[in-house]
């Protein structure tokens, strides 16, 4: 990040990070299945890896200190429940269309996440803390 900035690894890596879980809908029998999930997956643990860290501080830089427990909280809670209703909702489809179908909606949907990556750098919010005296 100190190279290339905040903003370009939101978009680039962001990026990045949604466009290989389209290569599932490709895997096909055998070692070069294999190869191909064991690729995607490398690919996205990457990405993963490099833009996560940087979203958890840009997201705790605009917190307000006496929020930052309840704003991990409830990103915690969120991203756990997301990940639970989604992986649902592709396994409905799965059964309704069949796996490769289901992979190639849900890359193809992944692909539309970029749209919400940040347009610009914001500065970080300074709100005053709640007095902490008496009432």
């Amino acid at each position: 990040m100190a190279r290339f900035g905040r903003q370009w690894v939101f978009r680039t890596v962001g990026t990045l990070r949604a466009v290989w879980l389209i290569g599932l809908a490709f895997v096909r029998p055998g070692v070069v299945g294999l190869v191909t999930v064991m690729t995607v997956e490398l690919a996205i643990i990457v990405n993963m890896s490099l833009y996560g860290p940087v979203l958890a501080t840009y997201r705790l830089e605009q917190t307000p200190k006496h929020l930052v427990a309840r704003t991990l909280s409830a990103w915690s809670i969120g991203q756990q429940a997301s990940i639970a209703v989604l992986t649902a909702l592709a396994g409905l489809l799965a059964d309704a269309t069949g796996p490769r179908t289901a992979l190639t909606v849900t890359g193809l949907l992944i692909l539309t996440t970029p749209l919400l990556l940040l347009r610009q750098e914001q500065t970080p919010r300074h709100e005053p803390e709640p007095a902490r005296g008496h009432s």
